[in-house]
């Protein structure tokens, strides 16, 4: 195993990793990032070009871009206000995030951006952000993470996921939060399918055991023929949206196990 920086900054690790599955709790802050007693070494940004390259154990102040294939990286705090992304995975594919704090501090960034990419998002702590996640790339899969206390932007379409492109993506066992309870702002939606890019239709998208609250809509599901397959089923919502808790199901399986967290009921 070995870490790898960039000119700015060097450091030395020994990997660590959770030995646990995916928790059966709903995700929060106590479940996901960094695992509590961890000592993290300081590093500047980083820019991860080598296959096969596993990152443990930092505290980055700046931005992380992953460009090669096969690179794990874990238990690190990244914190950074840039405008465009604090985690970059372009290019690149089987890339592995887990157990990561993300701290946007309240800048206009992306927590994480998948360019033409591959990988697993797992437990991982996504705050103080325009958007969490942003997809446009095949087989990704987002499990057991926390997405929450967005930052609102003049002008902003704050989402914790978007997706646009992409096919084999899969949102599993997430806490996916746009509402804002601080500021009782419900931003855009937890899921968004839009802005398609190109003509390749999303497919086999899979939205599954989920807790999600807020939004205009809080699953956007496009409406725009952006999609040409996908289900939602598990998914447990709150009802702090502005609109409703779904809309723009086009070519979109919605199961009777969506159902509202208070009481049960199916939610449509």
């Amino acid at each position: 195993m070995t870490t790898e920086v960039d000119s700015r900054g060097s450091a030395t690790t020994t990997p660590r990793s959770r030995t646990d599955t995916a928790s059966p709790a709903r995700p929060d802050s106590s479940n996901t990032g960094v695992p509590e007693g961890l000592e993290l070494t300081a590093s500047e940004g980083l820019d991860i070009t080598e296959d096969g390259t596993v990152v443990d154990g930092l505290h980055v102040r700046g931005t992380v871009t992953i460009s090669a294939d096969y690179v794990v990286l874990r238990n690190t705090l990244i914190q950074t206000d840039t405008s465009l992304y604090p985690v970059k995975v372009e290019d690149a594919s089987n890339v592995v995030i887990e157990d990561v704090e993300i701290d946007a501090m309240g800048g206009t960034g992306i927590g994480i951006f998948f360019s033409r990419a591959s990988g697993t998002v797992r437990r991982v702590n996504i705050h103080s952000a325009e958007d969490g996640i942003r997809i446009e790339g095949d087989d990704v899969v987002v499990e057991s993470s926390y997405i929450h206390d967005l930052h609102r932007q003049p002008g902003g379409h704050h989402d914790a996921i978007q997706i646009r492109r992409g096919d084999d993506v899969v949102i599993r066992g997430n806490t996916l939060l746009p509402f804002v309870e601080a500021t009782n702002d419900p931003m855009n939606a937890a899921i968004q399918i839009g802005s398609l890019l190109g003509d390749d239709r999303i497919s086999d998208l899979e939205v599954v055991d989920n807790y999600m609250d807020g939004g205009n809509y809080t699953v956007n599901g496009g409406g725009r023929d952006e999609v040409e397959s996908a289900v939602y089923r598990g998914n447990r919502f709150g009802r702090n949206y502005r609109y409703a808790v779904s809309g723009n199901l086009d070519n979109s399986a919605w199961d009777s196990t969506n159902v509202w967290d208070d009481t049960g009921a199916p939610a449509r």
